[in-house]
């Protein structure tokens, strides 16, 4: 026995390495759901196993080497990550199954095993990079000039145009053609977002007035978006510039967000998401600078605040919610003008009030329906009634009242809550909230294991990058007889450029993954909170809102519009967390 312990204790780095290698394999075949084929194990798994062996092998000792701090942050990074990554993996399999549970006994220990191994593999990777500091700005002082930031706005304008003429007079869908049939009959409807609505209108209408023609009035619309876009983005680019990121970095940037199909077609897309979701922009860089000031307010960020904001508020019906959650942070983070900053945001949360309140009632604007903020509640109990769950005679006459059940069970989609919401009668629901809130929590108490699979099934591409579901519109003809636009392509008709963002073409699934943005925001988050920088999040937590918004009420389970601000940042989120702090600067000749 001594001679057994003795040789283990030599050989005690090789056998942690084995089982430290075997974990992670474990955590890689779960993820690629291998583990659930009945396929057997081909020769290149097998040196995977041996791979993962030499790198803890490798870099196992190094990592033990990392101070405290460095290692208790990689730690929490990749447990967060490895929870995104192995509970996704096991919720998707179960995306279009409208019945079943998806968790039992061993798919639990499934995901365990799944964290356990991506927590301990990903960690180490993580460490090095933190302790590295990777840095994309330097010491240099410089402010960008009007030429070059206009040569900016031309190069993202000039690159956009042929996916114009593609399109022409604009990329839209069927909420598109309602905006527009709105504007022509003026109908007074807060339906589709009134101030978005009536944005458009002002330059549909200058447009019908200079061309005599629908499609020309779109497109006319359609350009001064185009441009509006340009010009937030080339303003991204100038604030980057101005806190001393490399020039190699904001080319790439540039070309990025010019070239990539994704920018460029929602730049020509009848939405109200994009101009709302080009708002995060502005309200994060504004947010930075009022941080970066030392807290102190200046009259051209005040301006650019509460531009952001309003638009925010007033372009999208779930802007309310986002604005609503942040401004308590906003609050007890700012350090000075506390006061100022409380009533300046309570003035316009007032002023949002007023006008969606006694103004459109006397105006006689048409609000939305109360049925899309119950989207999630809803799917939830549609999928026990579709799973036969446990409801008591009351309930189910009570719900009987408000839903069509036969409906709800011929049409439940996991993905999508719009077939629930059309077998609901909204009138009774609405006129009676509290009671649907009691019945919904009273269903989830009884079906706990139900309401837990929907959630996740309903959230699923908010949080899991490896979700596949279409990104852009391309080509339309109007649902409205009264509304004549349609899309009649100048140039380059056969390209099908919407086809680009489809997660089907190698690499696609980065840049068009809603969970991959995420991530990221995830990642600068905890960059910032390693560096000492966590201030700086301020600027952070309206995006944030606008990921919970979604998390709580999302129609569809990865609809990359609504979240589309998330997108536009990008830049800043992976430049930000890597500046050289003022900390940084004063440093020892450079060092930490």
């Amino acid at each position: 026995m001594k001679l057994l312990i003795s040789e283990i204790k030599k050989y005690k780095r090789h056998i942690l390495n084995l089982f430290l290698a075997f974990i992670s394999y474990l955590a890689i075949l779960i993820y690629f759901k291998i583990i659930f084929s009945n396929d057997s194990y081909n020769f290149l798994l097998l040196v995977l196993f041996f791979l993962l062996f030499a790198f803890f092998y490798k870099y196992l000792e190094k990592y033990k080497k990392l101070d405290k701090r460095t290692r208790l942050f990689s730690l929490i990074l990749s447990i967060i990550l490895s929870v995104i990554l192995t509970l996704g993996s096991l919720v998707s399999s179960y995306t279009y199954q409208p019945t079943g549970l998806i968790f039992n006994f061993h798919r639990v220990i499934y995901l365990i095993v799944g964290i356990i191994g991506f927590s301990l593999l990903f960690k180490i990777p993580i460490g090095f990079i933190l302790k590295k500091n990777p840095i994309v700005s330097t010491d240099e002082n410089r402010k960008m000039s009007k030429k070059g930031f206009w040569s900016i706005v031309l190069v993202f304008i000039v690159c956009w145009i042929p996916y114009f003429l593609r399109y022409f007079p604009a990329v839209m869908t069927p909420d598109s053609y309602y905006i527009i049939h709105f504007v022509k009959n003026l109908e007074l409807n807060d339906f589709h977002a009134f101030g978005h609505t009536w944005f458009f209108g002002i330059f549909y209408y200058i447009g019908k007035f200079i061309f005599h023609n629908m499609n020309m009035a779109v497109a006319f619309y359609i350009i001064i978006q185009m441009i509006i876009c340009a010009l937030i983005f080339a303003y991204m680019i100038k604030f980057l510039y101005e806190k001393s990121v490399k020039n190699i970095y904001l080319i790439i940037f540039t070309l990025f967000l010019a070239l990539s199909p994704l920018f460029a077609i929602y730049s020509i897309t009848l939405w109200r998401d994009i101009l709302f979701s080009m708002a995060f922009v502005t309200l994060f860089i504004s947010l930075y600078k009022f941080v970066d000031n030392n807290y102190e307010l200046k009259v051209s960020m005040v301006i650019m605040y509460i531009l952001s904001v309003l638009v925010i508020l007033f372009f999208r019906n779930n802007g309310i919610y986002i604005i609503l959650l942040f401004i308590p942070f906003f609050i007890w983070l700012a350090k000075k003008h506390r006061k100022i900053i409380l009533f300046g945001n309570l003035g316009i949360v007032i002023l949002y009030f007023v006008i969606k309140g006694p103004i459109f009632t006397y105006f006689g604007v048409q609000k939305t329906t109360s049925v899309e903020a119950f989207s999630i509640p809803l799917q939830q109990i549609a999928r026990v009634i579709v799973n036969d769950g446990n409801i008591d005679k009351d309930t189910y006459k009570y719900l009987s009242g408000i839903l069509d059940i036969k409906k709800v069970k011929k049409t439940y989609d996991s993905t999508i809550s719009d077939y629930v919401k059309r077998a609901t009668n909204n009138n009774k629901l609405s006129n009676d909230k509290l009671k649907f809130f009691v019945t919904w929590l009273k269903i989830g108490v009884d079906n706990p294991r139900i309401y837990i699979d929907s959630y996740l099934l309903s959230t699923l591409g908010y949080w899991y990058p490896d979700v596949i579901y279409w990104a852009t519109a391309g080509e339309s003809n109007s649902i409205f007889e009264d509304v004549d636009v349609h899309s009649d392509p100048i140039i380059l008709d056969s390209v099908p450029f919407d086809k680009l963002t489809s997660r089907k073409i190698p690499l696609s699934s980065i840049l068009w993954s809603i969970g991959t943005m995420v991530i990221i925001l995830i990642i600068s988050t905890c960059i910032l909170l390693y560096k000492k920088q966590g201030k700086y999040l301020l600027a952070y937590i309206p995006l944030y809102c606008l990921w919970l918004s979604l998390m709580l009420a999302s129609p569809v389970f990865a609809e990359l519009r609504y979240i589309y601000g998330l997108f536009a940042c990008m830049p800043l989120l992976i430049c930000v967390p890597l500046l050289k702090s003022s900390r940084y600067k004063r440093g020892n000749n450079g060092k930490n």
